[in-house]
């Protein structure tokens, strides 16, 4: 008999709950898939596209499937590079993955290095990334996701995750920088802020108030399921119909990604 979790659902259907498949063929967190970056050749110039990176994957499940930003290829081998940052991912037969962030190729005319601090604010944003370049032909202008080119190279108030800066120097040559931000610890509370949502939205009569089904008031419960939760709010399939609002499904995924802890 397959394994299947009862979450709560709410909205038209007050009171009932909605099956999940809770079977997983791998658990990727130790399946042992690994990346590393052997070697970054740089670009001959600023306008240039023969730079590369090299990287080796082992471990998980065959045949592995590399990411360049957001091209796909089955090559390990990065070839025919602009200077700039790169993320290199790697996906593997069981659909497991491994990135390496912020990988950068200069040129010989133009070098740079990139600071970043990272997000920790759950409902807010306070991650900041700073961009010094030497060599080349200054002055340059910096552009954030977008935003308008100026002189400012310092960028603040990013959230965790992928952004696209650019540089351009005086002649107008510009290169792509793909930072990530990395997640810092937002200390969202089990106490405060997510056992109040579990009380008010899940431990109803007929669903998970500990009759039945595993009473996800109690922490050594919710942590149990921890990722199932993260995975049902998001998709809105828990609760049923949507009835959490925005702010309650990114605490929960905060506090998951934090470790689900007893704070």
């Amino acid at each position: 008999m397959r394994n299947v979790l009862l979450f709560c659902v709410l909205g038209f259907y007050t009171g009932a709950c909605v099956n999940h498949d809770l079977n997983r063929a791998v658990d990727c967190s130790v399946a042992g898939l690994t990346l590393e970056v052997n070697s970054v050749t740089p670009a001959t110039s600023c306008s240039s596209a023969d730079g590369s990176i090299h990287v080796t994957a082992a471990g998980g499940k065959q045949p592995y499937t590399f990411w360049l930003n957001s091209v796909e290829q089955v090559s390990s081998a990065f070839t025919s590079l602009k200077a700039g940052i790169y993320s290199i991912q790697v996906t593997d037969a069981n659909g497991c993955n491994m990135a390496v962030n912020n990988v950068m190729i200069s040129a010989n005319d133009l070098s740079f290095t990139l600071d970043v601090a990272e997000d920790n604010l759950c409902l807010a944003n306070n991650g900041s990334a700073t961009i010094t370049v030497a060599d080349g032909n200054p002055p340059y202008t910096y552009s954030m996701d977008g935003s308008a080119f100026a002189s400012n190279n310092v960028f603040t108030g990013l959230s965790n995750g992928k952004h696209i800066a650019e540089v351009k120097d005086i002649n107008g040559c510009t290169i792509a920088l793909n930072i990530t931000i990395p997640r810092g610890t937002t200390n969202v509370s089990w106490t405060n802020d997510i056992r109040p949502i579990m009380s008010a939205s899940c431990a109803i009569t007929g669903c998970h108030n500990g009759i039945s089904r595993a009473d996800l008031r109690n922490y050594d419960k919710a942590k149990s399921l921890a990722s199932r939760i993260k995975l049902y709010t998001q998709d809105r399939s828990m609760p049923f119909n949507g009835s959490l609002e925005q702010y309650q499904i990114d605490l929960i995924a905060c506090w998951v990604d934090d470790g689900a802890l007893e704070n």
